[in-house]
């Protein structure tokens, strides 16, 4: 098959590699649309921090099962899905906590084993989700990013109706936090510092905006909040820089709780730890899409969420360079970009 293979930072080829051969409890899938993550983006450039080498990247696909391994059952050939990424190990202590997400031995699908920026991918049947017909493949590739938010929102902020929450970043992950978080009733207030983005946001009804970059933030929250800041902050940026960490702490209120959901490919941050620890903030974090794809295809089928409406850009798979530079140059409207193994260039 054809796959792209990642050699190390920024040696990206496309090649022919061996078809992967199901093992025992997994099926292989033909795969019909692979999103990129901004974690991609990490990896290509060597920094996401389980990362090894060579490796096939890909880790928001779906696609049609085209073979079966031989202990599986309830699935078929030709069946379409969509397919979870992470790989717990079902016995260390958080699994057995019903934590999988955090599991001792986690490995990762297009991280430390190959994912779908190919034609084809071996998956697990635990992680399969059979996609309901209203849900196209493209769509279908959103939902592990969906997912994220999900789980971050509804499990670890747990807005309560009417409670301000401020959402920090724009992409698709904080897009989805923001939808997610006034699915459960909350006022939401979202900021980035691309207008572009801002105004993806208003087209998909989130009803307050802010460009990060005008003003102080403190003294801004506190203007919208009645002079006590927001209840909630969720951090979605991440990256290669902890400003939107310290921005978030700033605008909670005393009380309140901030989320960090962005990936942090690197080890630092500096955090006001006196002034957090005198107004009692919460901060805590939220990693992964747990048990977040059953709820997040019903969103997408009952057309509460639509990610049509923030897929931006379509590649053929061997593009997938092209397409990572266009996701990290920002000088052009980039939202959620797809790639599509199975069209030629």
């Amino acid at each position: 098959m054809k796959a792209i293979m990642l050699r190390g930072g920024g040696d990206m080829r496309y090649e022919t590699v061996p078809d992967p051969e199901p093992g025992a409890n997994e099926v292989v899938v033909k795969v019909h649309a692979c999103s990129i993550c901004g974690s991609d983006l990490h990896a290509f450039h060597g920094k996401h921090p389980r990362l090894t080498f060579p490796r096939i990247l890909g880790h928001e696909f779906a696609g049609e099962i085209v073979a079966l391994g031989r202990d599986i059952r309830g699935f078929s050939i030709g069946q379409r899905v969509c397919c979870d990424i992470d790989l717990a190990c079902g016995t260390c202590g958080p699994c057995r906590a019903g934590r999988g997400n955090i599991c001792e031995k986690l490995r990762t699908m297009g991280f430390d084993k190959d994912g779908a920026y190919a034609e084809y991918a071996a998956v697990p049947d635990f992680n399969l989700y059979p996609l309901p017909d209203a849900v196209t493949y493209d769509q279908a590739s959103a939902v592990q990013v969906l997912g994220i938010s999900y789980h971050a929102v509804a499990d670890r902020v747990k807005p309560q109706p009417g409670d301000k929450v401020a959402v920090i970043g724009a992409g698709p992950i904080g897009l989805g936090a923001a939808l997610v978080a006034m699915s459960l009733g909350a006022e939401v207030t979202i900021l980035d510092l691309l207008d572009y983005r801002l105004q993806m946001a208003a087209r998909l009804g989130i009803p307050h905006g802010r460009n990060a970059r005008e003003g102080n933030l403190r003294e801004w929250a506190l203007s919208v909040t009645d002079g006590h800041g927001f209840d909630k902050v969720v951090e979605c940026v991440g990256g290669l820089q902890e400003r939107t960490v310290t921005d978030a702490i700033s605008m909670v209120k005393r009380g309140g709780q901030v989320t960090v959901v962005g990936t942090f490919p690197e080890n630092r941050a500096t955090i006001p730890i006196a002034y957090i620890k005198d107004r009692e903030i919460d901060l805590n974090f939220s990693r992964g899409n747990f048990k977040a794809f059953a709820p997040c295809l019903e969103l997408i089928a009952s057309r509460k969420v639509d990610p049509d409406l923030y897929i931006s850009h379509r590649f053929p798979l061997q593009k997938a360079e092209d397409a990572l530079r266009l996701l990290e140059a920002r000088d052009v409207e980039a939202h959620k970009i797809v790639l599509h193994p199975q069209v030629a260039a």
